[in-house]
């Protein structure tokens, strides 16, 4: 090597040694004028908690949480079908397919019968499924709703219901069995709920097909968006600390780094169980530390079907008082540090029939994965 070519290797060697003390110089200072590790999280290496949501992309539904679509006859599939093709042509998101299906679920198990009593092959509890007399169809409809021979027809069922479906507003953002019963009027209104599963199920099977062949492919929800499913990410933010991890392993969420005041979305529609100070320092309107217990001011809200999600660490009280009804994306509060926090997040937990479980794989499956920023 010439002697110019050794100096010059040896200036680049020089640039990256003073690079590195310059990195680890600034990690230090801000340890010194009291940053903490949150707020490190921007300038450190990302975990692979983002990376794994990514991975496991989305789709409408957990399909292990639902019975397969072995249970229904080929005259259910064929029903459930025909309602997606239905809300397809007049151009009705997939939100109002999963919507229309669990009605029909609860009205006739997808039985296209003018008396629904037949036994069926479903695994899932039947309550409620019975006959008015004159009601018929796929969604039992009455008189009201048009002529015998037009509401055993499902396709002219289909377009009737989605036609006072869209008129609701905010209907996306509805729980299903909110949005079914504003337009059935049922006398069981909240029985429409436990079908939500198998129905995004069938969503998913029946319209990927179609969206494959056709050169499509079902997209994920974005931060704001609601998915088929009726769930949206409760904040624009990164993925920080995950689940359970080994360092953490009483963590019963995920922490979304999003900045101090930033909005907080419920992820679905639901109702308010619990809006809680919950602080050993005495105060949730003031900042936390790693010293003090608890999740500062926090929400929990009923989904259904023994779905609850938790949000910790609001930066003041809670926008939404206990009894309320929530839909997907509606405000809650804004990012805070208030309890156990170390800085702005937001702590996120879903429990399953009182259980706590990972929210990554749950909300990726349900359409609305987390970690996006944008």
């Amino acid at each position: 090597m010439s002697d110019w070519a050794t100096r010059l290797e040896a200036r680049r060697k020089g640039r990256r040694i003073l690079a590195v003390l310059a990195a680890v110089g600034a990690v230090i200072l801000l340890l010194c004028m009291g940053f903490t590790p949150m707020l490190l999280r921007g300038v450190l290496p990302r975990t692979d908690n983002r990376a794994l949501s990514n991975q496991l992309g989305c789709s409408s539904i957990d399909l292990a949480s639902v019975p397969t679509v072995k249970n229904l006859s080929k005259e259910q599939v064929a029903n459930a079908a025909a309602i997606i093709a239905v809300g397809r042509q007049l151009k009705v998101p997939p939100r109002g397919w999963v919507i229309a299906i669990a009605t029909a679920l609860q009205e006739s198990t997808l039985h296209n019968r003018a008396n629904p009593k037949v036994p069926v092959s479903l695994t899932l509890p039947h309550q409620g499924v019975g006959s008015d007399h004159d009601s018929l169809g796929l969604f039992q409809q009455r008189p009201s709703w048009g002529a015998p021979a037009q509401v055993l027809d499902p396709r002219y069922a289909s377009a009737k219901f989605y036609a006072k479906l869209v008129q609701l507003k905010g209907w996306e953002r509805m729980r299903v069995t909110d949005a079914a019963q504003q337009v059935q009027r049922s006398a069981f209104p909240g029985a429409y709920q436990k079908w939500e599963n198998l129905a995004a199920l069938l969503v998913a099977k029946l319209s990927g097909e179609a969206l494959r062949t056709s050169g499509g492919a079902p997209q994920c929800a974005l931060p704001g968006q609601i998915s088929a499913a009726g769930w949206t990410a409760p904040a624009k933010a990164e993925v920080g600390s995950g689940f359970r991890t080994r360092d953490r392993p009483g963590h019963d969420g995920v922490d979304l780094i999003a900045a101090r005041n930033a909005p907080i979305w419920a992820a679905a529609g639901g109702i308010v169980v619990e809006v809680v100070c919950n602080s050993s320092s005495g105060t949730c309107d003031r900042d936390g530390s790693p010293d003090v217990r608890g999740c500062g001011w926090y929400v929990d809200i009923a989904q259904g079907g023994g779905v609850r999600t938790r949000y910790c660490h609001m930066a003041q009280r809670p926008s939404v008082v206990v009894g309320q009804r929530v839909n997907a994306g509606d405000l809650l509060g804004y990012v805070g540090s208030s309890g156990n926090s170390s800085g702005p997040h937001l702590h996120f937990e879903v429990h399953l029939k009182g259980n706590a479980i990972d929210p990554i794989p749950f909300m990726a499956t349900h359409g609305a994965p987390l970690g996006q920023s944008s």
